[in-house]
């Protein structure tokens, strides 16, 4: 869920709400969007401490590499981060100073899939869980190849009714297509209406 409103009480609020409503075993996760310095962001970690989320994504500005790990060594929580990384080398940066907890890398803009896989081995090497954002059918697969994985994101921004097969959720898990490469074709009758 987001976070990140101007008033850190309102967001404490807003978690302690959901995690009563889901309850105490069920994964919560909370997406600050990159809205907090990296002392905003250790105050806002401590007091969502409470809820027990999953993990801090993206509490401060991608590149600030020393202000992460001091979100993580001081926060309390696990921070999640990487979707707006473009290279292996700012993963690596990032993992090997200890400012990510699930790197989290997005296959549309970190280099590809071949990159992709890399950095989930670089996390695997410092025996972190790697995360995903955007473009989960494809991403369905690559996390399908690692050992270290740990959640899929799925954006639901209407793109499955365009996908013939779109990716397929059982009893919250991700189900990887067994068809060949990024296993996506498109259905053409329903794209049709955008380009007539």
């Amino acid at each position: 869920m987001k976070v990140g409103r101007p008033s850190l009480r309102e967001d404490v609020e807003r978690v302690r709400a959901m995690r009563t409503h889901l309850g105490p075993d069920f994964p919560l996760m909370v997406d600050a969007n990159m809205r907090w310095t990296v002392d905003e962001a250790v105050r806002a970690a401590r007091a969502l401490r409470e809820s027990d989320p999953v993990w801090l994504e993206e509490p401060t500005i991608p590149d600030d590499v020393p202000g992460h790990v001091r979100i993580v060594r001081e926060g309390g929580l696990p921070v999640a981060a990487g979707e707006n990384l473009h290279t292996l080398h700012e993963f690596r940066a990032l993992i090997a100073a200890g400012g990510v907890t699930f790197p989290e890398p997005d296959v549309t803009n970190c280099g590809g899939i071949t990159v992709f896989m890399k950095i989930c081995h670089l996390a695997e090497s410092f025996n972190l869980p790697v995360t995903s954002h955007g473009a989960h059918d494809v991403t369905v697969h690559c996390l399908a190849a690692v050992p270290n994985r740990s959640y899929l994101e799925a954006h639901g921004f209407g793109l499955d009714r365009y996908i013939a097969q779109p990716l397929q959720l059982t009893a919250g898990h991700a189900i990887a297509p067994d068809r060949p490469g990024h296993g996506i074709t498109f259905d053409w009758p329903a794209l049709t209406p955008l380009h007539a």
